[in-house]
This record gives structure tokens, sequence and C-alpha cells, in this order.
């Protein structure tokens, strides 16, 4: 399914495969970067960062958003591995930060891969109607023939609380010069 600003899709099996090869970290409270304190998170996040791995899902992952967009990306930061269990969740947030990086990137295009579907509740919502329009966002869930959604990182998104069991992700994001 394809959207103005993102695409849900199918990732590799294979490739999940090798990313959770290398997941480096034991899982730690994940961490949020807006400063007005109104966004909660509960879940649990570590990282891959192998370069090698990495720089393969960016390929996989251009070559996809290329059928939505066409925004210059160059580069990828390190996968984050998460798990959300019962009552956890990630509320409303965007992706981009306030600055851009030293290096004058700037996240553009951001993803989630779901790796499961044994579990309650933990629906990836993403904002993309208009705020008069009920609800204003799109329900994502893994599909047979779909496990990924690519998106614009200034798009508001969330993870509603898990019910029950634990819901597993990868995520990602795509880094591109700021436009002057």
């Amino acid at each position: 399914m394809i959207g103005a600003n993102y695409l849900i899709t199918n990732f590799p099996k294979e490739l999940i495969k090798e990313v959770l090869k290398n997941n480096e970290n034991a899982l730690e409270k994940g961490s949020i970067n807006e400063v007005s304190g109104l966004t909660t998170r509960t879940s649990s996040v570590s990282w891959i960062k192998n370069r090698n791995t990495c720089q393969k899902v960016f390929s996989v992952m251009k070559k996809q958003a290329e059928q939505f967009s066409s925004l210059h990306l160059d580069n990828i930061e390190p996968l984050q591995y998460s798990e959300y269990g019962n009552d956890q969740e990630y509320g409303w947030h965007k992706d981009v930060r306030n600055i851009p990086y030293t290096d004058g990137r700037i996240r553009k295009l951001s993803f989630s891969i779901f790796l499961n579907d044994d579990y309650e509740g933990g629906e990836f919502d993403l904002e993309i109607y208009s705020p008069d329009t009920s609800p204003r966002y799109l329900e994502v869930k893994k599909q047979n023939n779909a496990n990924c959604i690519i998106f614009n990182s200034d798009m508001w998104h969330r993870v509603r609380p898990v019910t029950s069991g634990v819901k597993k992700s990868i995520v990602g994001w795509m880094l591109g010069p700021m436009v002057k």
C-alpha cells in the first residue's frame, strides 16, 4: 500500500535474520528525545551497529522508498531492536531531530519492521489524515505479504499499549543532506 508519505511493504526474512544475529546489546529502557514530557515510552531497546548489516538494510530500504519518495538518501543510523511487553507503549511522536547532525545530515525517512504477530494490542498508528477526520491515523499491522512500513520522519506515529504477549520490531532512520 502506497500513500503520499508512506509505503507498507515486505522486508526480506533472510535479512531480518542477519540483523537479529548482529544485535549487540542487552535490552535497556528506551529513551525519548523530546523535552515537553508529554510523550510516554515504556519499551525496551537494543542496538544493531554492524556497519555491513546496516548498509544492506539501507540498500533494501532505499530501493523500496523510491516507490513513493524522491528524497536524497545517503546513509542510515544504527538499527534499533524494540520489545513492548504488557502495558508498554510509545506515545505520539516524530522521529525528526531539532538540529542536523554534525555532518549536515537529517533524518528523512523512518521505518519499522514488524517481527511477530503473537501479541494483542500494540497497534502501530501513523497519522495521515486531516484533523477533521476520525480517526486521523492509519493502523498498520504485520500481514502475510507486508511486515514493514516506511514513512517520512516528520510524521506523527505511535505504538499503542500491548495488552498481551511481547511485540518485537526493528526500527531505523535513513539520512540525507538538509535542503537549504
